[in-house]
């Protein structure tokens, strides 16, 4: 699995609600299309600053999809919602998974 993660602040006057509704029209109408997409996870963090992860199911479907970004309908009311200066990216590729089970 690969994830994407992000993190921003939000725009001077945006609030999470706002965030949250567009976020969820984006996936909606964009994401959930695009290939080997799995989910967004939007985080608050104690910095009241946000994380998202994003996972994909390989590293080729996300830069596929981040090629594509150029056809994201209403796109800007999106980018608005960062504060800009503030969006860093990082990219992880899952070498192991251990959980309760595998203890």
């Amino acid at each position: 699995m690969y994830k994407d993660i992000i993190t921003y602040s939000l725009a001077e006057g945006v609030s999470e609600e706002q965030l949250l509704k567009v976020a969820g029209r984006i996936v909606k109408d964009w994401m959930s299309q695009q290939p080997g997409f799995i989910k967004w996870v939007i985080n608050k963090n104690s910095d009241q600053g946000y994380t998202d992860i994003v996972y994909w199911d390989s590293k080729e479907a996300a830069q596929k999809a981040e090629q594509e970004m150029v056809n994201i309908p209403d796109a800007d009311e999106w980018r608005a919602c960062y504060k800009e200066g503030t969006i860093e990216s990082k990219s992880l590729n899952e070498v192991a998974s251990f959980g309760k089970g595998d203890l």
